[in-house]
This record gives C-alpha cells, structure tokens and sequence, in this order.
C-alpha cells in the first residue's frame, strides 16, 4: 500500500517536471524569437541608413565665362520629391556672379581666372554636395587711333580690329579705338582697364616704315596738334614725373616670334612725342602707382599703310605670333625687364609736304 502511495507521488512529481520544463522552454523560444525580430529589425535600420539620398546634384561641369560678358548657367539635381533651393557653401563664385535659390548662376565676370567652389542642394528631408569650377580665361586689351595726318585710315586700329572678341593663345582679346586728341585718348583707354580689368595691356600706334617697332620707354613731354586742333609744345605730360618710364611686356619673346614668321621688327627706345608716347607714358604712369597692375604692359608701332612694306592683314598676323608668344609668357609666370638698347629712331608720324 506505502509503495504504491509513492508510485502516485513520483508520477506526479515526473509530470510537473516536464510541465515546468515546457513553460521554460516556451519562454525561451519566444525569447529567442523577440532577439530574432529586433535582429531583423536592426538589420533593417541598418538597410535604410546606408540608402543614397534620394536627391543628387547632375550638374558635373560649367561653361566657362568671359570678363563683362553676360553669363547664365543652370544647376540641376534629380530624385527630388519637392521644392529645392541651392547655395554656395564653400570656395567662391567668379566675382560679378551670383546663386540665386533656384540654382541659375547669373551676372558679368569681372576678372579672369579659375574659380572653384562647392554647391549644396536641399530639400526638406535630403541633401546633396557637389564641386564645381568656372574658367574665365586671362585678357589681353589693346588699344589703337582713329585716322590722323592725313591718312584715310590708322592701320594700328585697322590691324587688331580683327583680333578684337577672339582667343589667341589662350588670351581673351579685347580692342579700343582711341581718339587722336589729347584731352580724351588716355581717358579712353583707362576706362576699359578699369572695365576688364586685363591681365595685358598693348597699345599700338602708326609710325615709320621700319616694321612692327616694340617701344621700350616713353618720355614725359608732349608736341604737335591733335585732331581737335589742340597744339602742345613740350609741355610735361605729369609736371613733375618721371622724366622716362620703362614698359614692362616680353619684348624678346613677342620679337622672335613675329621674326621667326617673316616679318619685320625693330626694338626702339624713343617713342616720339606725340599721342603715341603721351598714351604710352600714361599707361606706363598708371602701372606704377595702381594697386592691381596688369602682368604685362606696352606699345607697339606699327607701319602705315599703303605707304611702305606691311599691308593691314600682314600687321594682323605678326600681331598674332606676338599675343601667342605673350600667352606663352604669361602661363610661364616670367617677369619681362628688358634691357633698353642704344636705338634712338624717332617715329615718323606725317606725310611731308
């Protein structure tokens, strides 16, 4: 009777063991199962977060631009759910433009060079970075006269007119006619130094029969009569200036390129005392003293035409040779000094009677 009394206990003790153990191990799976979900659902922040923003910048290069010409380009972004608005967060534009929120980059350039700068792109729940770059290439301005002494046409306008709104070498080339007068020339050429603010600057005048003439000094004096009537007679050009200013441009470089083409030179250390010198002496007066020089400065003679040797399309050429040797020297970063030779060959201005 005892030992089947212990039988019934030990059964019933069996039977709670494994009941027990059964509510053990459910709370075990099921635990095991909630590690399980919050595994996958880490795993699933982990997807999303390594997701690319849905918004990207496809704009990957800009046109470049030229000194006071009117640009305009458009940024462009895909995958945007919405309004989006762009700003510059870092570098700089070219200065005379501007981003607007829209993304149009508008405006003038004002001085050559190379801008880098970085665009952001945003929209309410997404972003977007990209580098950019805008080139505006460096400016050679030069200068030449209207017709004077007699002559139906000034061939030192008559040759770079061609050149005017073209790149040579790599040089943006700009060109202004001067009045032969002595109260306006240097006023105009000094406003388009300020408008463009070039990187060269080479004013040319008709002289002598020699050929292309590359002037190296100028003096402080003024002689003859303007094409307004206006006589000077050596009067200083700056009472009390320099009495002689040297140009400062790659007079040995252009040199060898225009000979090397066939075409007549000559180094001179005389301008004259005409217009030619006195807007020679300005520019070179104006350099000395400007807080941004252009890197380049000087004049050049040229032949009158039909007169003697060149014609217009032949200056136009050996000019070329010479802005492509100028560009050459400015990528190089050299400094012209050049030495003034022992030449003293006053320009021939005027028909004589």
């Amino acid at each position: 009777m005892l030992r089947t009394r212990f039988g019934w206990l030990w059964l019933c003790l069996a039977i709670l063991g494994v009941a027990t153990a059964c509510d053990e191990g459910s709370d075990d799976d099921a635990g095991a199962a909630e590690t399980g979900d919050d595994a996958d659902g880490a795993g699933g922040d982990g997807d999303v977060a390594d997701e690319v923003p849905a918004i990207a910048i496809t704009t990957e290069s800009l046109p470049g631009g030229r000194v006071q010409v009117a640009y305009a380009a458009q940024l462009e972004a895909s995958g945007a759910s919405g309004t989006v608005t762009w700003e510059v967060t870092s570098g700089g534009l070219p200065p005379g433009l501007d981003l607007d929120v829209e993304g149009a980059i508008s405006g003038l350039p004002e001085r050559s060079g190379t801008y880098d700068f970085e665009v952001t792109v945003h929209e309410a729940t997404a972003s977007d970075v990209g580098m950019l770059s805008i080139a505006v290439p460096k400016v050679l301005l030069m200068s030449g006269f209207e017709p004077f002494g007699g002559y139906a046409i000034n061939s030192s306008y008559e040759a770079i007119e061609p050149l005017g709104e073209t790149m040579v070498g790599g040089l943006d080339v700009r060109v202004v006619e001067l009045a032969v007068e002595w109260g306006t020339s240097w006023d105009e050429l000094e406003a388009e130094i300020e408008r463009l603010h070039p990187d060269a600057v080479i004013a040319t005048g008709q002289a002598g029969p020699e050929g292309m003439r590359f002037e190296t000094a100028a003096l402080n004096v003024m002689r003859g009569t303007d094409n307004a009537g206006v006589t000077m007679s050596g009067e200083p050009i700056v009472p009390g200036g320099t009495s002689r200013l040297r140009a400062d441009y790659p007079i040995d470089e252009m040199d060898a390129a225009m000979t090397a083409g066939g075409f007549p030179t000559l180094v001179s250390a005389d301008a004259g005392d005409f217009l030619c010198n006195y807007v020679m002496y300005r520019l070179l007066d104006y350099c000395a003293s400007a807080t941004e020089v252009p890197a380049a400065f000087g004049f050049i003679h040229v032949p009158p035409v039909p007169d003697v040797g060149m014609t217009v399309d032949e200056i136009t050429a050996a000019h070329r040779l010479g802005i492509e040797a100028l560009a050459d020297w400015l990528s190089s970063g050299k400094e012209a000094r050049p030495a003034v030779p022992n030449i003293h060959t006053p320009p021939r201005y005027f028909r004589r009677p």
